[in-house]
């Protein structure tokens, strides 16, 4: 079978489950992964549901070259339906995004890799945005067609750059980010425990 190029893909503007955009997770794998899921309406995610499908027939081709004849497993798709908690649809789709956050060249070299950010007006975001779950964006993707006899026949979809329309940002210090609006009340002055509280927010910012 001769090598084929990977599909790129852009998705209509959905919301980001997991979001992993600016800093790896760790987690399972030292090395780290960006990674996020996206929400999409099930009616206009047609098109890209179509587009990975095919991709997966690709993959069956590719796993019959190499299974030579053994029975060939199939492996889940990048993408199923969102229910509530009662197990009934809710008329979304949820797509699951990832990619490296380090490549190991063939002489060895380790390269750093990061996700592109931009914004609405496709200007280019700063890498220390925290773009956290709830923001709205589009997410650009190759589909990389796989076959393993452990996993089976499958379609990851390579994260590669996300556009923000709607940023929930979140961190240490950000009373937005932890669901704060501003209201009136007691308004804190400035006094000498100031770096007492900067070493607090240092300490639960470490956490995330």
């Amino acid at each position: 079978m001769a090598q084929q190029q990977n599909e790129k893909v852009v998705t209509p503007i959905g919301v980001s489950q997991y979001a992993w955009l600016t800093q790896p997770d760790t987690r399972f794998d030292e090395n780290g992964h960006y990674k996020t899921n996206l929400i999409l309406k099930t009616e206009d995610a047609g098109e890209l549901m179509q587009r990975i499908d095919k991709a997966l027939e690709t993959s069956k081709e590719i796993a019959q070259e190499k299974a030579k004849g053994k029975k060939i497993k199939q492996a889940d798709a990048p993408y199923f339906e969102e229910v509530d908690e009662a197990g009934n649809p809710t008329g979304n789709t949820i797509f699951k995004f990832k990619c490296k956050a380090q490549i190991v060249s063939k002489d060895g070299t380790i390269i750093p890799n990061k996700v592109a950010l931009f914004d609405a007006k496709g200007t280019p975001m700063p890498k220390d945005v925290n773009v956290w779950s709830g923001s709205e964006m589009k997410v650009s993707a190759e589909l990389i067609p796989y076959y393993t006899a452990m996993v089976g026949a499958g379609v990851s979809m390579r994260l590669r750059a996300v556009q923000i329309i709607k940023l929930v940002e979140g961190g240490g210090g950000n009373a937005k980010g932890f669901g704060f609006d501003e209201t009136d009340g007691y308004e804190h002055q400035e006094t000498q425990v100031k770096d007492d509280m900067e070493s607090t927010t240092e300490t639960e910012t470490s956490d995330f």
